[in-house]
């Protein structure tokens, strides 16, 4: 999973310095391969490297092997063409500036080579020249070098997908116009029973009649053929020469990248698109946005892309197989989606390139025509359910979301050690935490936060924890017929919450002065229930937030939105009970093997995120997700 800028930023410094240290203090060379292995390194040599023996550090000189030193670069290298921001890429760039390393932009290209002992390239390079015409805008201007290449019929199929056998006749034309000699498989919705005849110009084409445009279907497109390549026609309508896939072969070899695509052009409208869009997925959200941090070559590095695309036709099989039930565009994202965040590392690495224009279906060719920002929410819960999230941002300020219920998120699975907590668990306890203290205010029964639920007011913005394992406030003893008799109905009725009979905690019963004589605790306790959580309610005599300390009004936190009564001083009673790093993150003191919730942390606190659990959804992880301190990451931010 690709984490936020800052957070990714400093991940990689640590890794760095780790490295840095264990290859200072004589790290054997064997270690060191364990080292690159664990983040996830190769023996392959980037460009040649500048490799001191010395470092100077602190005014020390500090002797490192050209070995290790050349183990240091090559790291930050990788994790520079990981990195996906540009600020990210910025630091590892002054990190490689410090040790004298060549420019790193280079480690980007790598030069065509030949193919399988054959001696021919895939795609002759080019190079820039001056244009020929002063009319033709497209260019003439890049001069292919001559040189031994393999054919593209041998390389390269083309699949597309038509809903009948004029439409697919047509597109095939369009592209024989082109290609006179590629190879083509074509599905399509009509089936062979409608009474089309073939024409005798399709009769080297492979047709799947009666098919639905579903991943299934690229799948079984993707099998009929040999290629090495295919080029994945997903929503074309027309072909013109501006899909260049000699262009494709050749970025995909110069950039060492596993899928190209570009720009479409919405037919017969005529809008253009770039069609590039970074994906994230944090805290149970998932965002497609639009843009993109690295270009090079003109082709932009995309984690989705609208466009056909040029694959390799093993690694379409693999990626796409997962997806095989989902229909439409969502079938593509998934499969995007699984390449960039499935294992926490990406394994495709995808570019569209701004001169590549692909000619798609409209706004006016309804389903066809709809971008992942047109479509309906319905569309995407399936999507929704298989990667364990309640919410998806799309382009142009598009919100869905839904609640556990809809997508089968069960909320206790979720409480325990080393993952966060979905937002729609969290959605639901806020809601009778909120409803209550609404009713309470409404019926003029004081009440306010206390313990945990003050900790999450004071640490994260919006204020529950995402590890939360229940809430606490106190509430007017006082007013115990009006909490058991018209809140617990209005509870029920309006938010769904059920509110347990109440418990007497003294000997004096209901009786609650003669209580409040013995004692500064509580007289009675209610558990308030909804479907996922329990919330713990203690009636007490007096209230701290009653106690003004001069103050013309109680202190009130936002609590998701609402404002509600707490301690005088939050931030102080929270650094008194808890010790002195309230605002690092400490799961729930259950999941530390505590007796009780008054325990000293101070040991816990030093820790890193307890350990994930294997059967765990992995964006849902603290540790590799999330940093121990900052609350910023916890909240909506850009990717």
């Amino acid at each position: 999973m690709r984490l936020s800028h800052r957070h990714l930023a400093v991940i990689i410094a640590c890794q760095f310095l780790a490295i840095l240290y264990l290859l200072t203090a004589n790290t054997p060379a064997p270690v060191a391969d364990d080292i690159s292995r664990e983040l996830g390194g190769t023996n392959q040599e980037p460009n040649q490297l500048k490799k001191p023996e010395n470092i100077s550090a602190n005014g020390e000189t500090i002797s490192i092997s050209r070995d290790n030193y050349a183990q240091i670069q090559r790291e930050l290298v990788k994790a520079y063409r990981s990195a996906r921001a540009g600020g990210t890429q910025i630091i590892i760039n002054r990190i490689l500036k410090l040790l004298d390393s060549e420019e790193i932009e280079h480690q980007f290209f790598r030069e065509p080579s030949p193919v399988g002992g054959t001696q021919r390239l895939e795609a002759c390079p080019e190079k820039w020249g001056e244009s020929k015409s002063d009319e033709d805008h497209f260019g003439d201007a890049y001069e292919i070098i001559p040189c031994d290449h393999i054919p593209r019929e041998e390389l390269v199929e083309v699949l597309i997908y038509s809903d009948t056998y004029r439409q697919g006749e047509d597109l095939v034309r369009q592209i024989r116009s082109v290609y006179p000699s590629i190879g083509i498989s074509l599905a399509l919705r009509e089936s062979h029973e409608s009474g089309a005849k073939t024409d005798p110009e399709l009769s080297s084409i492979k047709i799947h009649w009666g098919e639905q445009d579903v991943a299934s279907t690229w799948l079984a497109l993707s099998k009929t053929g040999s290629t090495k390549y295919i080029l994945v026609g997903r929503n074309m309508v027309n072909f013109t020469y501006h899909s260049d896939i000699d262009r494709m072969l050749r970025v995909m070899n110069s950039l060492a990248v596993d899928a190209v695509g570009g720009a479409v052009r919405l037919e017969p409208e005529g809008r253009w698109f770039a069609g590039c869009y970074q994906a994230g997925i944090r805290n149970f959200t998932l965002r497609l946005h639009p843009g993109h941090d690295i270009s090079v070559q003109s082709c932009a590095y995309c984690d989705y892309i609208a466009s056909p695309f040029l694959i390799k036709r093993t690694l379409f099989q693999k990626h796409m197989e997962d997806s095989k039930l989902l229909s439409g565009p969502v079938a593509f994202v998934h499969m995007f989606l699984g390449s960039v965040h499935k294992t926490g590392i990406p394994v495709l690495q995808t570019v569209a390139c701004v001169d590549l224009m692909f000619h798609v279906a409209g706004n006016s060719s309804g389903s066809r025509g709809q971008g992942v920002a047109e479509m309906p929410k319905s569309s995407w819960i399936e999507l929704a359910q298989r990667w364990i999230i309640d919410r998806i941002l799309l382009p142009g300020d598009v919100e869905h979301r839904w609640t556990c219920e809809d997508v089968n998120i069960n909320c206790y699975s979720f409480k325990t050690a080393g993952v966060i907590l979905p937002r729609c668990c969290i959605e639901e306890l806020a809601q009778c935490v909120k409803g209550f203290f609404t009713l309470a205010a409404e019926n003029n029964v004081g009440a306010l936060v206390v313990f945990g639920t003050t900790v999450g007011a004071v640490k994260i913005s919006g204020g529950f924890l995402p590890w939360e394992r229940d809430a606490d406030l106190i509430w007017d003893a006082y007013k115990y017929q009006v909490v058991g008799g018209i809140i617990k109905e209005s509870l029920q009725q309006k938010y769904k919450c059920r509110l347990g009979e109440a418990q007497v905690m003294t000997k004096f019963g209901y009786d609650i002065s003669a209580c409040s004589k013995i004692t500064n605790g509580s007289c009675l306790y209610h558990a308030l229930y909804s479907g996922s959580w329990r919330i713990e309610m203690y009636g007490e005599p007096v209230l701290v937030s009653h106690r003004l300390h001069g103050f013309e009004h109680p202190t009130t936190v936002n609590l998701d939105g609402l404002w509600v009564p707490t301690l005088p001083n939050p931030g102080r009673f929270v650094r008194v009970l808890y010790g002195d790093n309230v605002l690092g993150h400490v799961q729930n003191w259950v999941d530390y093997g505590k007796v009780t919730g008054w325990a000293r942390y101070t040991k816990v606190q030093e820790a890193g995120f307890l350990p994930c659990p294997v059967t765990a959804v992995r964006h849902a992880c603290l540790s590799g997700n999330y940093l121990p301190y900052g609350n910023i990451q916890f909240q909506d931010i850009p990717i």
